[in-house]
């Protein structure tokens, strides 16, 4: 049977001048290894209250589990508190575990509850001390992460996987707006050194110049022809082809027909996006 300890608690009230140590309060208790420990502290004493911090031992480096910590308030109310509600000092965190390297183990209690206190109860197991002598626990110390720690990464991560989101959703739009101004091809009149050829010749708008010729070619055609048929004509009148009326037809169906397939396949791409 292992050897029990005289171990000493203390607990520390904040009355708005800070956790000092003539506003604590200590007792002495003896426990063996994993024995649960409940202890009371009569906070009536004193007269105003805004923090709780139970320190658990006063004489070693430690393994503490923390059971249960209820406080109970000047009108009353009894109040278990919530672990998320509590903050410890441990250098490894296996929750409710704790485990203490120093000399100095401490539980905070979020100071939203420790307005108008009367009565703290702890319940808790020291489960090894002298812990801050074996090597092999601090080097879990190098390689653990408290949940402090945890949650800052995880904040972090989060963060940048939504900037990330953000910048792919705008490249996204720029890529669509991109492929909509060459979908047309037009803008290279304009902008391309080499002239316009490269621009009814280019990939993707050769069918748009064979369409335009074809249309162009047809209204020529009907010119043509209605101008021969028409009654009546004189004879010395010379049918001859105009190209500039083709050129012009050409151009005009050439920009329409750039201009409606750039439309319909930017809402093709929107709806794939």
């Amino acid at each position: 049977m292992e050897d029990s300890k005289r171990l000493t608690a203390e607990v520390f009230i904040d009355t708005g001048k800070d956790f000092r140590p003539e506003d604590s309060l200590q007792a002495e208790y003896t426990c063996t290894p994993g024995e649960t420990i409940t202890l009371e502290f009569d906070l009536s004493i004193f007269e105003h209250t805004c923090g709780f911090r139970f320190d658990p031992l006063l004489e070693d480096s430690s393994m503490v589990k923390l059971l249960d910590l209820t406080l109970t308030y000047e009108d009353g109310e009894s109040k278990t508190i919530e672990r998320s509600r509590i903050k410890t000092n441990s250098d490894v965190d296996f929750e409710p575990l704790f485990v203490y390297l120093h000399k100095d183990p401490k539980f905070f209690v979020d100071e939203a509850l420790c307005l108008k206190l009367a009565k703290a109860k702890v319940s808790f197991q020291v489960l090894e001390l002298g812990l801050g002598e074996k090597d092999y626990w601090q080097e879990i110390k190098k390689h653990s992460v408290s949940e402090k720690e945890k949650e800052q990464l995880l904040n972090k991560l989060e963060l940048a996987m939504n900037q990330n989101r953000t910048l792919e959703q705008e490249n996204r739009r720029l890529r669509i707006e991109e492929e909509d101004i060459y979908a047309t091809g037009i803008w290279k009149l304009q902008h391309d050194a080499r002239g316009p050829m490269k621009v009814i010749f280019g990939k993707g708008n050769i069918l748009t110049f064979l369409s335009a010729v074809y249309l162009a070619l047809c209204s020529e055609l009907f010119v043509f022809n209605n101008a021969y048929y028409s009654t009546p004509r004189p004879n010395d009148q010379v049918l001859v082809f105009s190209f500039l009326r083709f050129g012009m037809v050409w151009l005009g169906a050439f920009v329409l027909i750039a201009v409606i397939n750039g439309m319909i396949q930017k809402g093709y791409r929107r709806e794939l996006t």
